[in-house]
């Protein structure tokens, strides 16, 4: 149930949206045509009673899209970055809505332009409203303001993990009215100073007497199914919301992602960054920094070829198949460094291996030609790979793509986990020693990259592979 204060804060928030909507669609609609010598009377020509019915339709359907993407339920469980990029989606959608209306009855001032201003406006107006009353709810909050009563279901240590998280967070606005258990053990005491309230067979009777908001549910699923089970069923009847610990299982890496498949509730557990803006801005500057950076050093390409061609035969590129994202081969490209039959000769020289674990490296191996050790010093024949990039098989920042024969030699589990993210061309372990470092701090050098990945961090090692390329540190 909502409370008074809440009832208002969303009648308040639904007119607030509609009238920035409308504000921001008028706007638009004002600065396209703002070079008219008279804009109002440009614009009220245009005021059709066909367009005036189809305005206010369009109010009633923007309305019934806020709603229907959930953007009037309760947000206190949330953060800032999720309810921007809630209005995001929903904004979207209205500005397709919009489009499509103006396609039925033609509205003249309903162009590219005003649309694009539509949609930029609404997201400032709105997503700059809604942080606002945001950040004021939780001092309200925190002042005892539009609160709700919780009670907890289980008394163990999840439970008084959970009270105790919940009580130092006044932000969120609930007040834990206590716990019920069967257990004895349970039984007849505090936790963090919130009473017992009696067992699960009590449930029912609080909830028709007491004024409950929410339930947490914080039992172990294995051995208290049927009571689960009941609880829900009680607490679905009367309207009362039900959370659930999902800490089902033991996970230490994992995040978990409600979400819903056709119909089907479920609970994903991610150990590598997921699908969201900023992997999406990722590969939009792997995109077009590659791209750039292939025709600016188009006349370098030149150059190294003509010396690769002078130094020894063969071909100036050289491929190999590699193991990238979640195990895919691909053809990563490089400057040919080594002598043509290269990998013929690898059996003959394997037993001279220097590292430990799945790779080969040696300092002077043998099939090295004279300009392929500078190229390799300087990591010049690593640049083609900026083709593998644009092509989306590689990313400027990720681990570095094992050869099939290294990937297969893999022999711990966690080690296989950097095949959770597109490879790259540069990582910690290219600024931390390269090949100075064992092939075990390798690979943990790799999980801490997938394990930290942020925009900031992909920029810090971009910026230090410069130096770390120009002094040659751990080159081989």
């Amino acid at each position: 149930m909502i409370s008074r204060e809440g009832q208002l804060s969303v009648l308040f928030l639904k007119t607030a949206d509609i009238f920035l909507l409308a504000s921001a669609l008028a706007l638009s609609v004002a600065l396209y045509y703002s070079s008219e010598v008279n804009t109002l009377e440009f614009l009220s020509t245009r005021i059709k009673l066909s367009n005036a019915v189809l305005g206010g339709l369009m109010l009633i359907i923007w309305h019934v899209c806020f709603n229907l993407k959930g953007l009037y339920l309760s947000y206190r469980l949330s953060n800032a970055g999720e309810i921007l990029r809630s209005v995001t989606k929903v904004v979207s959608l209205c500005t397709m809505i919009l489009l499509v209306a103006a396609q039925i009855n033609p509205w003249r001032t309903i162009n590219l332009w005003t649309l694009s201003g539509f949609f930029i406006f609404s997201i400032l107006f709105i997503g700059g409203y809604r942080t606002v009353v945001f950040y004021v709810s939780k001092r309200f909050r925190k002042r005892g303001i539009n609160t709700k009563s919780l009670v907890v279901l289980g008394g163990g240590k999840r439970s008084e993990h959970f009270i105790r998280s919940i009580q130092r967070k006044k932000e969120l606005g609930f007040k834990v009215l206590g716990y019920l258990d069967s257990d004895p053990l349970f039984s007849y005491s505090e936790i963090n100073g919130r009473p017992y309230l009696g067992k699960f067979e009590d449930l029912k009777k609080i909830i028709d007497t007491e004024v409950v908001d929410e339930v947490v549910i914080a039992l172990p699923i294995k051995s208290q199914y049927t009571r689960i089970k009941t609880a829900i069923e009680e607490l679905e009847e009367q309207g009362v919301t039900i959370h659930i610990l999902s800490d089902f299982f033991p996970h230490q890496l994992a995040k978990i992602e409600p979400r819903e498949f056709h119909g089907f509730p479920l609970m994903s557990l991610h150990s590598a960054p997921t699908f969201h803006w900023r992997t999406e801005l990722k590969r939009l500057i792997d995109i077009m920094t590659s791209f750039t950076l292939l025709i600016l050093l188009l006349p370098l390409f030149i150059a190294i070829a003509i010396l690769i061609k002078l130094d020894s035969k063969g071909a100036v590129l050289f491929s190999q198949e590699r193991m990238g994202y979640s195990k895919r081969r691909f053809k990563m490209v490089k400057f040919r460094t080594m002598v043509n039959d290269a990998e013929a000769k690898l059996k003959e020289i394997e037993h001279l291996n220097e590292k430990d674990g799945a790779i080969f490296k040696i300092k002077n191996d043998p099939r090295i030609t004279r300009i392929g050790k500078y190229l390799r010093k300087f990591s010049l024949d690593e640049l083609p790979q900026l083709l593998n990039v644009l092509l989306g098989d590689m990313s400027l920042v990720g681990p570095r793509p094992l050869s099939i024969r290294d990937a297969l030699g893999l022999e711990e589990s966690w080690q296989k986990r950097r095949f959770s993210i597109r490879p790259g061309m540069t990582c910690l372990w290219q600024i931390s020693g390269r090949s100075n470092l064992s092939f075990e701090e390798w690979m943990e050098l790799d999980l801490e990259y997938i394990d930290t990945w942020s925009l900031y961090l992909d920029w810090w090692i971009l910026l230090k592979t410069i130096p770390a390329v120009v002094t040659a540190k751990g080159a081989v």
